[in-house]
């Protein structure tokens, strides 16, 4: 099976013999579009991020070109105005609604024409004198964390061997915090993940577990997950990092345990092993923190996908039972999912869109945050639907059996539906305040 990050990069390489953006015809007075002055702009703030020369998200996918540079960017001139001109580039996946969440990407039609008008000019290099400054970049100058140095670090103490034999293996690994590294309880307001390990982690789950506590699982969790304790957060390809807003935290006690839930993916080969030491920064709160932030999932584990079906759809569900704000939203599925939609059903039985991923992508899986936390009512039901193609088509690009009736598992010729959601309940007293302000 080819490795997802392979088949982004040979992806992007064929780009580079498509076929230039079509002239813009009786626009001859339109000023001449420049690499310095004109698009260098544009690619520094939505393109830079992964297309750099140690360009990275957390979930550890590298871009397969460089674009900081015109003598780095100049081969891929066709191939950028193709893909902008597609809105396939800046990557993001879903399409409502439009305008809620923080991390969402895309171009203007001005920058898009920008684009265009640079390559139908023969993509010109113009004055370097017109360039902004480079961009600066916090992991430079943080060992590689993007949102900064973390106030403590917790690295899996011995690194863990994936062996050559190995094609998909999940493994827990746990490591209660010492003395040094969480003297006291503690309030978390963000975290950051390094999986340890370059191109194999399907991926990296982390949960916790509080001293002296028989954990009991939520309704509805799956195998796998019912012994390990709360979710702090999960990772895959094309995952990034975040801050939770002001207020909001997760409690680490002293002597909490962490539990490194890891998903190792890789072709079977003689020299194919590799160590994996992952990590946790964590970003200690400064300002007091109101509401405990929960990071969990509504699951369906109990369905099975026809062979050759073309469009299967598989729900899930949760009523919920306090005011809640929610803050994200993370749908997780694999090879022949192509599509995830989260919706909410109010008491009152008006519904509103929560998010609409209809390109779903398991190589870039986002985390779409919220701008500001949305606040549902006690009572609201949150429905979520998912979308799978088992068909020989979609087989042919992805590498999977569309002849056999797939389930869940944690393979990643398996499926799963897991929509994971990051939010906090509000109790009566918060309300109440929430209320007079």
């Amino acid at each position: 099976m080819s490795h997802p990050r392979m088949l982004i990069a040979l992806a992007a390489t064929g780009l580079a013999v498509g076929a230039a953006a079509p002239a813009q015809a009786g626009n001859e007075a339109a000023e001449t579009a420049t690499f310095y002055k004109d698009v260098l702009p544009i690619l520094q703030a939505n393109c830079q991020t992964c297309h750099r020369p140690v360009g990275q998200n957390i979930g550890g996918l590298v871009a397969p070109m460089s674009l900081t540079s015109y003598a780095e960017t100049r081969p891929w001139a066709r191939s950028i105005a193709s893909k902008v001109e597609a809105r396939e580039m800046p990557p993001w996946f879903a399409t409502g609604p439009a305008g809620v969440f923080a991390n969402e990407r895309g171009l203007t039609d001005a920058e898009i024409d920008t684009i265009l008008r640079w390559v139908d000019a023969g993509a010109p290099a113009g004055d370097s004198a017109d360039a902004p400054p480079s961009r600066q970049w916090t992991e430079e100058a943080s060992g590689g964390w993007s949102n900064g140095a973390p106030d403590f670090i917790v690295k899996l103490p011995e690194p863990y061997r994936v062996e050559d034999d190995i094609y998909d293996l999940n493994a827990n690994l746990f490591h209660t915090l010492t003395e040094t590294e969480l003297p006291q309880d503690t309030w978390v307001r963000g975290w950051e993940f390094k999986t340890g390990t370059e191109g194999v982690v399907h991926h990296m789950c982390v949960f916790f577990r509080p001293p002296g506590t028989a954990y009991t699982p939520a309704p509805g969790a799956t195998e796998g997950a019912d012994a390990l304790g709360e979710l702090l957060s999960c990772i895959a390809e094309g995952a990034e990092s975040g801050m939770l807003p002001d207020g909001f935290g997760v409690l680490l006690e002293k002597g909490t345990s962490l539990i490194f839930n890891m998903h190792y993916h890789k072709e079977p080969a003689d020299g194919s092993g590799v160590w994996s030491q992952p990590e946790v920064g964590f970003f200690v709160a400064d300002e007091p923190v109101r509401y405990k932030v929960q990071n969990d999932f509504i699951p369906n584990a109990g369905f099975e996908i026809p062979p050759q079906h073309p469009h299967y759809r598989v729900g899930t569900s949760r009523l919920l039972e306090k005011d809640t704000y929610v803050l994200t939203y993370w749908p997780h599925a694999h090879l022949r999912a192509t599509g995830a939609r989260y919706t909410a059903v109010y008491p009152d039985g008006s519904e509103e869109l929560l998010l609409d991923v209809p390109h779903y992508d398991q190589n870039w899986q986002e985390t779409y945050k919220y701008k500001e936390p949305k606040l549902l009512p006690q009572g609201t039901r949150i429905d979520v639907d998912f979308w799978y193609d088992n068909t020989a088509e979609r087989a042919a690009r992805r590498d999977f059996d569309p002849n056999r009736a797939v389930g869940h598992g944690n393979r990643t010729d398996d499926e799963m539906a897991l929509a994971f959601i990051g939010y906090a309940e509000v109790d009566p007293e918060a309300a109440a305040t929430d209320n007079q302000n």
